[in-house]
């Protein structure tokens, strides 16, 4: 595991943070100004993950799947609403506290902080799985490409001082600040996600997610897993979904074929960036029936 040495602090902040916000939305073609009022965040929850013998394809080994149960087409409408419509944290939510949906228009380009080789290898893999899911070009920024997401496993001495750079920046509204607050101060709070969105299109501009170094492997493979996908646009998580990773009941180490469906239905060109909860509704029920022909309720 990469240590405190490799890490590079405030460095990597001006490298590749939210001081770079401009250039990097620029490159997604998105105006920085308007991106930097309405960020997101989302986070893994506190119950252990239940180690079990995995079935899992390498390089993921440790984050365990497991049986999953018959789930209905109205459970994978129900979760959909809730987990793409809503987010853990958010500070341009509706009356009702919903969100628009908000995903990815154009190529995806991350870096990695604080990696060990077996992370690049896990990210990697899950991008390829990701991008094979939504049709977005997902893959590591190369060394002289502008990049768009990057991905941080930080070290304890360095958590304060993220956490610091964030909330002086003045870009975060108190829901998500708390958010960042509390994967400082709690050890249950092991990583999280920051979305920033257009504030007139909904379109995805950019992601930063925050993993803990310390984690053990099996917390360090879900964390890449979870966030990673929840960066895409499913921003929330609910305790009713399942077989569901968006359940922080810890049971689902990685992704469900429930989760890959609601994967596929964010992606789903009839449903755009900036729909809200009513306008989803006929749409996702219309691409759940060609998903699962037959399923019904």
């Amino acid at each position: 595991m990469i240590g405190a040495a490799a890490y590079g602090g405030s460095a990597l902040r001006r490298a590749l943070g939210v001081l770079a916000i401009g250039g990097l939305l620029a490159a997604c073609g998105v105006p920085s100004e308007g991106l930097q009022q309405v960020p997101r965040g989302t986070s893994v929850g506190l119950t252990p993950p239940r180690v079990l013998p995995s079935t899992v394809p390498l390089p993921f080994y440790a984050a365990t799947a497991r049986t999953e149960p018959r789930y209905s087409n109205t459970d994978v409408l129900r979760n959909f609403l809730s987990i793409a419509l809503y987010a853990e944290a958010a500070d341009d939510t509706d009356q009702y506290g919903g969100i628009a949906i908000s995903k990815w228009e154009g190529p995806v380009r991350y870096r990695l902080a604080g990696e060990n080789p077996r992370d690049r290898v896990q990210v990697a893999a899950l991008s390829q799985r990701l991008s094979r899911l939504t049709g977005l070009d997902i893959r590591e920024a190369g060394p002289t490409e502008s990049h768009n997401m990057d991905l941080r496993f930080v070290p304890p001495q360095y958590r304060g001082s993220e956490v610091a750079e964030l909330l002086s920046s003045g870009w975060l509204g108190p829901q998500v600040a708390a958010l960042a607050s509390n994967w400082r101060d709690y050890e249950s709070d092991r990583c999280f996600t920051l979305t920033t969105r257009h504030p007139d299109t909904g379109i995805t501009g950019t992601a930063h997610i925050f993993i803990k170094d310390e984690l053990d492997q099996v917390w360090r493979e879900t964390c890449i897993i979870e966030e990673l996908t929840q960066s895409l646009g499913l921003l929330n998580d609910d305790p009713r979904a399942m077989p569901s990773i968006f359940n922080d009941d810890g049971v689902y180490e990685t992704l469900t074929s429930h989760d890959e469906l609601l994967i596929q239905m964010l992606y789903d060109p009839r449903i755009q960036s900036g729909m809200k909860l009513q306008q989803v509704v006929p749409i996702a029920e219309q691409v759940i029936a060609e998903l699962r022909p037959g399923e019904g309720a």
